[in-house]
């Protein structure tokens, strides 16, 4: 009996311990439409678990248009404060699209994804 107590005590501290890394809270704004050939902002909120803005962390994305394999948009993003970080992208379909985001914040690095639309600008 002795043998499963710690055999169950030892697989709760590890399962314990694998969920102790941080995550963040994101939020992805992207416009509705795009033009061709000119950049659109992208523009990424993090927070961490307690709500706290993240500051000073490392962030890129490589946008990834879902279903096609043309190649990837990637752009490193810029703090513009409070956890805001804005990036540029040149869209050349309009279509659903995966930002694998990636974040280092701390020498804690973190992979995490949203999903978007967007659409060619009909103004012109």
């Amino acid at each position: 009996m002795h043998k499963y107590t710690s055999l169950i005590f030892i697989l709760i501290l590890v399962l314990l311990s694998g969920c102790s890394s941080t995550n963040f809270n994101l939020k992805l704004t992207t416009p509705k439409s795009f033009t061709p050939g000119q950049a659109t902002p992208i523009q990424l909120s993090i927070q961490d678990q307690d709500g706290k803005p993240v500051k000073g962390a490392k962030v890129s994305a490589i946008l990834d248009m879902q279903g096609m394999s043309h190649g990837d948009v990637s752009m490193k993003m810029q703090e513009s404060g409070n956890g805001v970080y804005i990036g540029q992208a040149k869209f050349e379909m309009e279509g659903d699209y995966t930002a694998n985001i990636y974040i280092d914040s701390n020498g804690e690095k973190w992979k995490g994804e949203k999903r978007f639309s967007i659409v060619y600008n009909k103004a012109q």
